[in-house]
């Protein structure tokens, strides 16, 4: 559906189209309303205080339809057959069984609007549907298309897995939502199918699988048991073939009665005369059902049943996941409240039972959660355009990394300004003479200590880079990832801190050792160049410049050292011991290329790192892999978005 300005409409609704029921559920958009504060899914009233319809419908000859329980009505029964047990993955949009579906989702939502007409009005409401887990891309588009010819103001389609999901995620009061990044399974017993869906941990993907295992089954078996030593049934049969979907919804609804309350023994007498009025056959003709509690158990366990579920369950855990671990399972679909399902799951999967969870009501599960699915999508819908090319765009760019160049160059170099600093300032108050040697020895020892306390923090500072340029992304990460998790979900902006990312995958031990054994070669330059400045500055030194100053003259030249080379007059200059007097000198002709030796030093931090490959490709790794993580989480807490 084209966006029309979607904000104008007030709420969304979730319909669960199922094989045996169908139900509805709808919460208020609140476009402007902060995720914290919107007001939880309700369930729609489907009739007569009900919050399941039966998923049957019967369509007379001159277009009139009944769905529900009024499918079964006598006198609609007259006049034509009663569907039941029709969905399918549709395959053409003209087939009698998609036609069929297309009529009974009008149906149904018309129905839903003839009951809930305070809440709903033209044009103040959208629609979700779900599908099973197991049909592929083109069914969903095929079905989502003849929600659309059934008239129903479609806005979207889900699958049931991620729906329940969602559900259990914002059911904070099961537990699931810590389990299902670790590992957890949807349990799905609908009418027709088995269905499991696992998710990794993580999130990275969601593994589906199913059996044809459906508990329509039980009530087929519960007839055919009667049937077999009731010649009533077999004669109605006989006579009217096409009212057993009749006998069968009767088997059904002992079924759901027998697992309502399996403590409690169930009798149920159907009067044939009422299927069938004004027909004296089976006037007065009637046949009971009745179960003491355990025995609908006991006829499952004999005619195997109960162990092909099993069977299934144990597959799924060996051929489709491989034993992966699973912490958590959600049962939906309404068959999932049998009380043997919950200890076979346990004994099978080897989950407690108390990690074993369910809504108060499985058949509202997938309506509940296609609403709250529907929400998230609507209010998050284009807040992620052009997000993730952000996002490779920084990884493929080197802003983070100059801005880390900048930040821990500029840290190390104030350091490393500061240590000389206040080893000259200590050469020239010491009490005891010092040489220039010495001076030099301690500003190379001093700054060698200056780099080893601050370059272990380098990932503190590849933090602050990368801080610095994800704001914007992070925020509207943030303000998606908001939608989609809840109390007790563990996907959360909070755990996409750099501090977790693992720094451990990259050699910073080695890119501190190459940075300190770079500038510790430069820093004996430093020192240098500092002395060579007490002596006449830098380049006077290398050159061999004057030197009269500190041994008291041209006269005492030859007194001292002559005949030497340049290079033993430098050297006998360096380790000369100096009074307070000449150290005072010294100083002040240091502080007089104080700016020059700063910008010295500058270049050579910069160039110390700005070379070091070794340290940009370990910080071009970290940021893409923490970014990576914004996408990948923003993925998980959508639940692999459709």
């Amino acid at each position: 559906m084209e966006d029309l300005g979607k904000k104008r409409y007030e709420y969304i609704i979730g319909i669960d189209f199922g094989h045996g029921e169908t139900s509805a559920a709808y919460c208020s958009l609140q476009w402007d309303t902060p995720v914290g504060q919107l007001e939880p899914v309700q369930d729609l009233d489907m009739g007569g205080n009900k919050k399941v319809v039966p998923s049957a419908i019967t369509i007379l000859d001159d277009g009139t339809a009944y769905i529900g329980d009024s499918a079964f009505n006598p006198d609609v029964l007259k006049k034509a057959n009663v569907h039941v047990c029709f969905k399918k993955a549709p395959c053409d949009m003209n087939g009698e069984d998609e036609k069929l579906m297309i009529r009974f989702m009008r149906e149904v939502y018309r129905y839903i609007r003839e009951n809930n007409p305070a809440i709903l009005t033209d044009n103040n409401h959208l629609v979700y549907i779900a599908t099973p887990s197991g049909w592929d891309k083109k069914a969903q588009d095929l079905y989502l298309q003849m929600a659309k010819v059934a008239g129903l103001p479609i806005a979207g389609v889900t699958k049931e897995s991620r729906a329940a999901f969602v559900r259990a995620q914002h059911d904070t009061t099961s537990g699931i939502g810590k389990s299902i990044e670790k590992g957890a399974i949807v349990f799905d017993l609908g009418s027709s199918t088995l269905d499991f869906t696992y998710m990794e941990k993580g999130g990275n993907r969601l593994i589906d699988d199913g059996d044809n295992c459906g508990a329509s089954f039980i009530e087929k078996t519960i007839y055919k048991q009667q049937k077999e030593k009731d010649e009533v049934i077999q004669n109605f049969e006989k006579q009217y073939p096409r009212l057993v979907d009749c006998l069968l919804f009767e088997a059904r609804k002992v079924k759901e009665q027998v697992y309502f309350d399996p403590t409690s023994k169930v009798r149920k007498t159907i009067n044939l005369d009422d299927i069938v009025e004004d027909d004296e056959d089976f006037e007065d003709e009637r046949f009971k059902l009745v179960f003491q509690p355990g025995e609908l158990n006991g006829l499952l366990e004999s005619v195997g049943y109960i162990r092909e579920i099993e069977k299934a369950v144990c597959d799924f855990r060996r051929y489709k996941i491989h034993n992966a671990p699973i912490y958590g399972v959600f049962l939906t679909g309404g068959a999932s409240r049998m009380d043997f399902i919950k200890p076979l799951i346990s004994r099978c999967w080897g989950v407690p039972e108390e990690r074993i969870y369910r809504d108060q009501d499985p058949s509202l599960t997938i309506s509940q959660g296609v609403a709250e699915v529907a929400r998230m999508d609507l209010r998050t819908e284009g807040m992620d355009k052009g997000l993730e090319e952000e996002i490779n765009q920084l990884q493929q760019s080197d802003a983070i990394y100059n801005t880390f160049i900048e930040k821990f160059g500029y840290q190390l170099w104030d350091q490393v300004i500061d240590s000389i600093a206040a080893t000259v300032n200590n050469f020239r108050d010491a009490q005891d003479d010092y040489s220039l040697y010495d001076l030099q020895t301690s500003i190379s020892n001093n700054v060698q200590e200056t780099i080893a306390g601050i370059t272990p923090n380098i990932s503190t500072y590849i933090k602050v880079a990368v801080d610095e340029n994800t704001i914007d992304i992070r925020k509207k990460v943030e303000d998606i990832i908001s939608h989609y998790s809840a109390q007790g979900v563990d996907t959360q902006i909070a755990n996409l801190e750099i501090a977790n990312i693992e720094i451990t995958d990259v050699d910073l031990d080695g890119v501190v050792s190459s940075i300190s054994n770079q500038i510790a070669e430069d820093s004996f330059s430093w020192s240098g160049a500092i002395t060579g400045a007490a002596i006449g500055g830098a380049i006077a030194l290398i050159l061999g410049g004057p030197l009269t100053w500190i041994i008291g003259g041209a006269t005492l030249i030859g007194n001292w050292i002559f005949g030497d080379s340049e290079e033993e007059k430098k050297e006998k200059a360096l380790h000369k011991d100096l009074d307070k007097n000449a150290r005072q000198k010294v100083f002040d002709s240091i502080k007089a290329q104080w700016e020059s030796i700063q910008e010295n030093v500058e270049q050579s931090i910069r160039s110390s790192i700005v070379q070091n490959q070794e340290i940009k490709q370990s910080i071009k790794k970290s940021s893409c892999q923490l970014l990576q993580s914004y996408k990948e989480s923003l993925k998980d807490a959508r639940i692999l978005i459709d």
